[in-house]
Formats: C-alpha cells, structure tokens, sequence
C-alpha cells in the first residue's frame, strides 16, 4: 500500500478548511467601512445644518444715546436692611438719581420728590439679599423702580441711575 492520500480525501479537507485573509484585506475589510460611515456623518452634518449658518455679519453694537440727559434727581441715600433666605438681616446703602425728559421743568420735579423716595423705599424693603447681590437682576430691579416712580406721579421719568449701591 502506499502511503501518499488519495486526491478525493485532500478534496474533502481543501473545502471543510477557510481560506487564509492577508493582513492587507482584514485592515481593508474593518477601515474601510469606518471610513465611509464616518463621511456620511459628516456630509449629514453638512446637510442639515445648512439652513442653521451663523449670520454673515455679527449683530451690531448697542447704540449710544447721544441726545442730552434731561434734568435729574439725586435721591438722598436709601439705608435699609435686606435678609437673605435664612432671614439673616444685611446692610445695604443704594443712591440713585432719577432721570426726566429734556422739557421737564426742574421747579416741577421737586414736588414729586418725596412721592419717588416713599415709592422707592417701598420696594427696596421689599427686596431680597440674593436679589440685590445677583447683578444679573440689577436691570430688572432698575425697570422696577421706574415703573413705580411713574406710577407716583413722575410720569416723565425716563432712567434710573444707581449711583452707589453696598451690600454686606
């Protein structure tokens, strides 16, 4: 008998055996996938958001008011004591001035002045410390101020200027 297999049996074992991939092909089979998935994303990307471009132009500076201040009150100093959510008492001094429209007579504004400090005064004491301490609501507390000293009678009043303003 010989010793050599006969072709049939090496049939049998070439099939039932998988064929060897080259490094090459393994890297091709995982990278290129990757690759165009990766690019698909980002052409989708590209696409969506091709109604969503920053404006060519950034938006303007806010312009600067060049008329004239009209005629002004400085209010005396509002002393009052603010507390915070645990109910601790803080100091707090805050100065503001008043500001009218140009044709507002000065001899008229005085009248008005003690009605602006009782409605001013009113609503600090309202106030609390985490409200006067956050500058985030410092324009909100100025807007507050002007629309109660219009409805005391100032009518005319245009800004509120806080001059000096400690808080402890």
């Amino acid at each position: 008998m010989s010793d050599k297999p006969t072709e049939p049996a090496k049939e049998a074992v070439a099939k039932d055996a998988k064929p060897k991939r080259g490094f090459v092909s393994a890297v091709l089979g995982i990278l290129l996938p990757a690759v165009f998935a990766a690019g698909a994303s980002f052409g989708a990307v590209k696409v969506a958001s091709k109604g969503h471009a920053e404006p060519a132009h950034p938006p303007a500076p806010p312009r600067w008011d060049p008329k004239p201040p009209g005629p002004t009150i400085a209010l005396e100093p509002f002393l009052v004591t603010v507390p915070d959510d645990a109910k601790k008492p803080h100091p707090m001094k805050l100065t503001i001035a008043i500001e009218f429209e140009a044709a507002v007579k000065e001899e008229t504004l005085k009248a008005f002045t003690p009605r602006i400090r009782d409605a001013v005064l009113v609503y600090v004491r309202s106030l609390a410390y985490e409200d006067v301490a956050d500058p985030r609501k410092g324009e909100r507390i100025r807007e507050e101020i002007l629309e109660r000293c219009r409805k005391a009678g100032a009518v005319a009043a245009e800004r509120v200027l806080v001059t000096d303003m400690v808080v402890q």
